[in-house]
């Protein structure tokens, strides 16, 4: 019941929603591990509790995420349906997976994961225009 009062005053974050999700399952690796990898079929979405996870296709092109950030959406809703990056984990790494369907299910019920995804995508890219600026 607690639970159930606390959606009303503060909006779940997306790492409570996947926590919560029936059908996420935990995942603990060790430094090093691939968590996938480029050109493999797309089957979920993953959420970092804890550690850091580099997505790279390339040497120059590489993302880093960290607890509480969300990986890699924007393959799991595009059409071509492989992953454009291998994920590795750069430090002992805990993260929640959660499959397509149950992904899709979650936004459905809670819309405003949305806006939560928009967010963290327009801060990344204002970082990068940001760090871009050094190289030139």
């Amino acid at each position: 019941m607690l639970r159930w009062l606390s959606t009303f005053t503060q909006p779940l974050k997306p790492l409570e929603l996947i926590g919560e999700h029936p059908d996420g399952d935990r995942l603990t690796l060790p430094t090093g591990a691939l968590v996938f990898r480029r050109g493999e079929p797309v089957q979920a979405i993953h959420v970092v509790e804890q550690g850091l996870v580099e997505l790279s296709s390339g040497p120059r092109n590489r993302i880093r995420y960290g607890p509480g950030q969300l990986f890699f959406y924007e393959d799991l809703v595009t059409t071509n349906q492989f992953h454009s990056r291998d994920a590795k984990a750069l430090t002992p790494l805990s993260l929640i997976r959660l499959n397509r369907t149950g992904f899709l299910t979650l936004i459905h019920r809670h819309p405003t994961l949305v806006i939560d995804l928009i967010a963290q995508q327009h801060t990344r890219l204002r970082q990068q225009r940001a760090d871009a600026r050094y190289f030139y």
